[in-house]
């Protein structure tokens, strides 16, 4: 039997074989551990699709893959299967969803510059980013001071703004983990509370840490926040990711007001559209935050 890379996301088509659990020789059964993968998105253990003995591994731990790419051969049968990622874990999930039991796996060697390979998938991103996307940017002075959080993130206030600015349930947050960055879906970001959403954030991110996110945790986010103000940054221009029309960047809050940059696909926005969302951003965040009468 062959194991072949499986297909994690729509839009995936490679990836990097991060770990192996087993050696050849070992016995393997269905459904346990065999190797982890990482992607740009998602980082995630693969389990066994079959019992047996693993024969031969094909492609070794730091080497890239293909969808579809033989990556290892058990003794016996030589059919193919696509193993399919663990659906299964210890932490809390939404009703519905799937969520991986992952061990945390070291980042591969970097090479090439000294870039993961991670970090190098995400470079390859953004020169194709820059390469076919006609960047657009604007930026804008938000008030903040009269907000009460109540306990949530300002990155919760910022999701969910952007979320009903847009009109988007799903809205992806930036993470930055060893070796790279992630990207994590924050669902039903729209109608959720501030504080839910904040929840959210932090079991997202703490998953992410530990390789334990999977596809349904990373797809279909109808734009981006990364909060840039978390290290200081008081203002960025991120590039915006092929197959998303945006990206926010709110920059650090200082005396209770912060600069925030909108970047977006001019092949959705014009100018004057993409200054509307934006601020339809603040005016959301501003009426999110007024007191209860």
């Amino acid at each position: 039997m062959h194991v072949e890379f499986p297909k994690l996301a729509d839009t995936l088509v490679e990836g990097v074989v991060s770990a192996w659990y087993k050696r050849p020789g070992d016995t393997v059964k269905r459904g346990e551990p065999l190797f982890a993968v990482e992607t740009d998105k998602v980082n995630t253990d693969v389990e066994s699709p079959c019992d047996g003995v693993l024969a031969e591994i094909l492609v070794p731990e730091g080497e890239h893959a293909e969808v579809g790419q033989v990556l290892a051969r058990f003794a016996g049968d030589a059919s193919a299967v696509a193993a399919p990622p663990i659906a299964s874990s210890p932490h809390t999930s939404a009703p519905g969803e799937h969520t991986a039991v992952s061990r945390p796996v070291a980042p591969p060697a970097a090479a090439n510059g000294g870039l993961t390979p991670m970090r190098r998938r995400i470079a390859e991103r953004m020169t194709e980013a820059r390469a076919t996307i006609a960047q657009g940017s604007c930026a804008r002075l938000v008030d903040l001071s009269g907000i009460e959080r109540r306990g949530a993130s300002w990155t919760a206030f910022f999701v969910k703004a952007f979320a009903q600015a847009l009109e988007a349930d799903r809205i992806g947050v930036a993470v930055e983990i060893p070796g790279g960055l992630v990207v994590p879906v924050v669902p039903d970001a729209r109608d959720a509370s501030p504080h839910d959403i904040s929840a959210r954030i932090t079991e997202l991110a703490e998953r992410a840490r530990n390789n334990a996110l999977t596809p349904v945790d990373v797809g279909g986010a109808a734009a981006t926040v990364t909060n840039v103000g978390a290290t200081g940054t008081l203002l960025a221009f991120p590039l915006v990711a092929p197959g998303e029309p945006a990206i926010l960047a709110p920059g650090a809050i200082v005396d209770g007001r912060c600069w925030v940059g909108l970047c977006y696909d001019r092949a959705h926005y014009d100018e004057y559209a993409a200054d509307r969302l934006l601020a339809t951003v603040a005016e959301r965040i501003m009426a999110l935050g007024r007191p209860a009468i």
